[in-house]
């Protein structure tokens, strides 16, 4: 059996290439994100490890508190200890253009560590925010310090890489004597030692404050990676992305090993004819779906290797590519478990194969069989549970989503999972009414868009199927891009609707806006009103007909003595949140099309097959008269009903679930983004139709006389 197998692989090798790619993407996207946080987080444990070297001792601070700086001095003065240094973390806030402290924004002071060269009265900027803020080397960053009641004006005298823990905000590295001015309460919370040589730790120990908790420079190294944060912030909604694309693979497995299995009806019965048993046979299938899936996984690990390494690149971190075992092993056991797990149905159907049925012709592929009672019973169940649990979820209304929202998800889930189990009973109708319109407005290829539909609803379990992974796809998008557009909307309207106003004015300060200042601002030409809300913000319009900018100066004029007060837009602020939200959306939705892509090969794979199949058909319209144009016009149609079917349910499915995840949380208003829909329905139909292309080219080619002669 195994050498049939073999030839069995030799023979079909082209047409498993397309599945074996498909296996590449969706496990490949698997190992990339695993390799991806595997490497950033070695990355980081390196560089954490780093910040020990040349420490041979750390004392730590208590928990209720930092190391007084009598007692930082005193540690230092140890008999012994050849250098010390003190290590805080301090933030600061940062000042916006105005010369005014920004209460939203923040900076990072670190106390530089043993033997670093920085000097007393600079500081080092990291050179991510150097490029973002414009600053070099002799130039000076503005902060405030933590109670908001002054702005410092620190020189730069240098640039640094960011450390491993650099967000967003401004990482500053200076000195012991720079950090202590702004820690607030004093104090260190470690001193890093470096010992004389020959210097009996030991002793060094014994000298140091009673009481105090120390670690060895190895000790030290590790009890900082175990403080980092690690990447699962990032590791978690990758996977959850990639499930997406995992998910759409499977249908796409199942279907071209259902189509191979149906090719091979003939191939099956002469081997159950001479002797092969319906458990060889089995076998036979599952063992060419373990080969698929083991080469498809192992070049996937490959693909994701190198992704992760591209995209480590485009983060702008330091990355260590780390390709462990448990990765490979973990992406080579889902994307073959994936793969026969996907071929397991139709492999059972090959050994229903009777030896009878190799005196049969080749089969054309129809397949009149439709839903079967159980399969529709088991569907409405799935989408009247999924759809009450999805109400629910709706009718919650949580505060941030919490329960509410978890419900939705699981409710959508399973109204899914019940739609797609209806789908050889939902599909076809879908693919008949939409033909009909294609039909009528086809003009004079109206009998080419006829036959289209009717091939396209030949095989009911084939065209669900083949619609099902772009359905996936489609259906994640429309939700997602209306989940965003509701949160874009409903920001607008929180902030408009709870500070109807042009300008806000805040103070970083603990104290509130002062009286004085509130008349001053009342008392100006350009203002119309003023509005104190009593937590330190003052909501501020313009008067009639005066320009915003204008306005903004005004108030800006008004409190110049007042650094702690920032003038800020609320126009502006929206428009940075958008840009943030903009970001992560292009982010999700470049993933998300991998599951369009995915589904765009499935479609191609089963045109492919199809064409295969149904040769001599072919050949027959051909030699009753049907152009190369009508054939590829023929599958075009076909392509494009079923990227048509999947574009309406997907994105009526997808607004569905969006509409009870939105629902489930207070703060949000339900928003359908209709241009945006329409586009991905767009895109979902043209995939369907770019799918076709090459299948129809070969059918075209077709000859009519070879077509009609062949088995």
């Amino acid at each position: 059996m195994r050498s049939i197998v073999l030839a069995g692989l030799r023979a079909h090798l082209l047409r498993l290439v397309l599945t074996g790619l498909v296996v590449v993407l969706s496990v490949g996207f698997t190992a990339a994100t695993l390799i991806l946080t595997d490497s950033l987080d070695e990355g980081s444990r390196r560089e954490l490890a780093a910040d020990a070297d040349g420490v041979d001792l750390a004392v730590l601070a208590p928990e209720d508190g930092p190391l007084p700086q009598a007692e930082v001095a005193a540690i230092a003065d140890v008999d012994g200890v050849a250098a010390a240094a003190p290590r805080r973390e301090v933030e600061l806030y940062t000042v916006d253009d105005d010369g005014r402290i920004d209460p939203f924004g923040y900076a990072r002071l670190v106390a530089a560590p043993l033997g670093a060269d920085v000097p007393d009265d600079g500081v080092l900027l990291d050179r991510r925010s150097a490029d973002r803020l414009g600053l070099a080397a002799g130039d000076e960053i503005a902060v405030a310090t933590a109670d908001a009641d002054e702005v410092v004006a620190l020189p730069i005298a240098g640039l640094a890489e960011p450390s491993s823990d650099a967000g967003d905000d401004p990482e500053l590295t200076a000195g012991w004597a720079v950090v202590r001015e702004f820690a607030d309460p004093a104090g260190a919370t470690r001193v890093d030692l470096r010992l004389d040589d020959g210097a009996d730790a030991d002793a060094v120990r014994a000298a140091l404050p009673a009481g105090a908790e120390v670690l060895t420079g190895a000790q030290l190294g590790q009890w900082l990676i175990d403080q980092s944060s690690r990447q699962e912030a990032l590791r978690i909604p990758l996977l959850m992305l990639g499930a997406v694309s995992l998910i759409v693979a499977a249908f796409v497995i199942a279907n071209t090993f259902r189509i191979l299995v149906a090719q091979r009806t003939r191939e099956l019965a002469l081997l159950r004819t001479v002797g092969a048993t319906r458990r060889q046979v089995l076998r036979g299938v599952l063992a060419e779906s373990v080969a698929v899936g083991l080469a498809g996984s192992l070049a996937g690990v490959a693909v994701g290797a190198l992704t992760a390494l591209v995209a480590g690149s485009f983060l702008g971190a330091a990355l260590v590519l780390t390709v462990t075992a448990t990765t490979v092993a973990w992406s080579v056991v889902i994307g073959v478990l994936m793969t026969v797990g996907s071929a397991l149905l139709p492999a059972r159907a090959a050994t229903r194969v009777a030896p009878l049925a190799a005196l049969q012709a080749v089969p054309d592929g129809a397949d009149s069989r439709t839903a079967g009672r159980a399969r529709i019973v088991l569907g409405v169940l799935g989408l009247a549970a999924g759809g009450l649990v999805l109400v629910a979820g709706a009718a919650a209304g949580t505060s941030g989503g919490g329960a509410g929202l978890v419900l939705v998800v699981f409710g959508a889930a399973v109204c899914f999972l019940g739609l797609l189990i209806l789908g050889p009973k939902v599909v076809p109708p879908l693919v008949r009414a939409i033909g009909a319109v294609a039909a009528r407005l086809a003009g004079g290829s109206r009998s080419t868009a006829e036959l289209a539909t009717a091939n396209a609803v030949r095989n009911p379990r084939r065209v669900a199927a083949t619609t099902a992974a772009l359905l996936i796809g489609v259906t994640t998008v429309a939700g997602f891009l209306t989940v965003v557009e509701s949160s874009r909307q409903s920001v607008r309207v929180v902030v408009d609707g709870r500070v109807p106003a042009d300008f806000a004015v805040r103070t970083a300060a603990a104290e509130p806006i002062p009286g004085d200042v509130t008349r001053a601002i009342e008392e100006l030409p350009e203002i119309g009103s003023v509005v104190q809300d009593g937590n330190g913000l003052l909501a501020v319009n313009a008067a009639g007909g005066v320009d915003g900018e204008d306005a903004r100066a005004a108030i800006v004029a008004a409190t110049a003595d007042h650094p702690e007060l920032s003038v800020q837009s609320f126009a502006q602020r929206r428009a940075d949140f958008e840009q943030d939200l903009n970001e992560a959306v292009n982010v999700v939705l470049a993933i998300l099309a991998l599951a369009l892509v995915i589904a765009f090969i499935g479609i191609a794979n089963t045109l492919s097959l199809s064409v295969h199949e149904r040769t001599r058909e072919i050949g027959l319209l051909r030699a009753l008269g049907l152009t190369r144009r009508q054939t590829r016009v023929m599958l075009g149609v076909e392509a494009a009903l079923m990227g048509a079917v999947a574009a309406v349910v997907g994105s009526a499915a997808g607004a569905l679930f969006a509409w009870a995840a939105v629902a489930s949380v207070e703060e949000l208003e339900f928003v359908v983004p209709w241009g945006q829909l329409a586009i991905s329905a767009a895109v979902a139909t043209a995939l369907g139709v770019l799918a076709s292309i090459a299948p129809g080219q070969r059918a075209a080619r077709t000859s009519p006389v070879m077509a009609l002669a062949s088995e």
